[in-house]
């Protein structure tokens, strides 16, 4: 006989949770044709140099770079954007070898998103040249193209691998004898297109930045971000940008477009990404326990500025890292448009921790009642949410002024049942559910001021 027969017992499992952003991760972008994927996770950065990146790469730079903060990112992930040609060449231009074989896969896409292989290879006879086997390759490669998706021909010292569409993905892959020389993403890139592509493969991250710092492209990103809850990071470098008189240069137009999700960095080495180890190093924090003023970084070089020019820059609502006597540090920590960074991301993390909270409490619920109850229940949670921001110090704690009253972190209002139409009730929509909350801030800089005197200073 069943037990079920005699004691039935039937366990539910009201455990379903929604994801929540990683609002401590972040994206770095870039063209690059080692993988098909379009999202890599990266726990260590010789994960890229076992994939075929060279230590130059600016995404290997830009990888390295962030887990060079301490305390470093236990991930940064990195985003695929579209390249349209690459050019392969020999490692050893000087020397053919006779009996050896070069060879180059063009890994792709199909129709049906399985992946396929063309193979370009040549066997190097007596007396060939580089010239001779590059030729070969080309030719090779372009009688295994059958659908013709790719162009090869050779250029100078290197083969250039052309795809016939923009918006073809693939990968080059050499053998030991051969090495790619360069990567070039689309002439007609879509910025947002490439953001919306990474998006839809990988939306788990917050903080993002692209190896491609020209104008158009700062400008286009600055635009997709803001549509966005992300934070698009730049380094920007030039004169014009720390002269107080410039106002078309790259950094004033982001501040007259009071772009609020995009912070900047004035930064002269253009092959540093100082906005990446901002972000390293500020993501090592929960949101609300930041600043992104005087941090200390690493791999990253200190800029020799004027007080004049970190005027300028401060001006613009950009930021800088420089000396301060024996330690640099980052000075300033605003976005474009004005705001505290550390405002925008807690923000941001704020408004998803209440939204996936009280969606976790209505979908494990059989029924959330009308009712006074039903209402409280949204309270707690609220209020969960907010004690939750107090304690990791986006939100002021309870204070007193001078005459002892209460300064409170934060505040609730919710309507009584009674105090809701009918109408209202029938279309099951709770409204008028309000918090305001005071925001803890930080401290930059300080001021003091004191007195010398031979007077007696005597406590009564």
């Amino acid at each position: 006989m069943n037990i079920d027969q005699i004691v039935k017992v039937d366990i539910a499992l009201n455990t379903a949770g929604i994801s929540k952003l990683g609002f401590n991760t972040i994206m770095v972008c870039g063209p690059h044709a080692k993988t098909l994927e379009r999202v890599l996770a990266i726990s260590d950065p010789d994960e890229l140099l076992d994939l075929g990146f060279e230590s130059t790469d600016p995404i290997y730079v830009a990888v390295n770079t962030a887990f060079s903060q301490t305390p470093a990112p236990s991930e940064v992930k990195v985003g695929r954007w579209q390249c349209d040609s690459i050019k392969v060449g020999l490692i050893d231009e000087d020397t053919v070898q006779q009996g050896v074989e070069y060879s180059v896969d063009i890994n792709y896409y199909d129709a049906q998103k399985n992946v396929k292989t063309i193979t370009g290879s040549y066997e190097a006879v007596a007396e060939d040249t580089a010239s001779n086997v590059l030729t070969h390759i080309s030719t090779a490669l372009g009688t295994a193209d059958t659908e013709k998706l790719f162009s090869c021909s050779v250029s100078g010292s290197e083969v250039l691998i052309k795809a016939s569409n923009s918006q073809t993905t693939f990968t080059v892959t050499p053998n030991e004898r051969m090495k790619v020389t360069l990567v070039e993403q689309a002439d007609d890139i879509d910025v947002a297109k490439n953001m919306q592509l990474i998006s839809d493969a990988d939306d788990d991250w917050y903080g993002v930045v692209c190896t491609d710092r020209s104008d158009d492209t700062v400008l286009a990103m600055a635009a997709w971000a803001e549509g966005q809850t992300k934070l698009y990071g730049v380094g920007l470098s030039g004169d014009n940008i720390k002269n107080p008189e410039s106002k078309e240069d790259i950094a004033s137009k982001l501040m007259a477009k009071n772009y609020m999700r995009s912070p900047w960095w004035y930064h002269a080495d253009t092959n540093e990404f100082v906005e990446v180890a901002n972000m390293a190093r500020c993501f090592s924090v929960n949101p609300g326990g930041e600043t992104w003023a005087n941090k200390q970084l690493s791999g990253v070089t200190t800029d020799d500025l004027t007080q004049a020019e970190i005027n300028a820059i401060t001006a613009k609502n950009g930021n800088c890292f420089v000396a301060v006597r024996n330690i640099s540090v980052t000075q300033n920590g605003k976005v474009a448009g004005g705001e505290w960074i550390d405002v925008i991301r807690f923000r941001d993390w704020l408004k998803e921790e209440m939204q996936t909270d009280l969606f976790s409490m209505l979908i494990n619920r059989d029924k959330l009642p009308f009712t006074d109850q039903g209402i409280a229940l949204v309270e707690s949670t609220m209020n969960k949410v907010l004690a939750l921001g107090q304690k990791r110090g986006g939100i002021a704690p309870t204070e007193y002024d001078d005459d002892g009253k209460e300064n409170l972190g934060y505040t609730i209002s919710v309507p009584l049942a009674s105090s809701i139409s009918a109408n209202n009730k029938a279309q099951r929509v709770l409204q008028d559910c309000k918090f305001t909350a005071r925001l803890a801030g930080a401290i930059h800089a300080i001021e003091i001021y004191g007195n010398l005197t031979y007077e007696n200073l005597i406590n009564a």
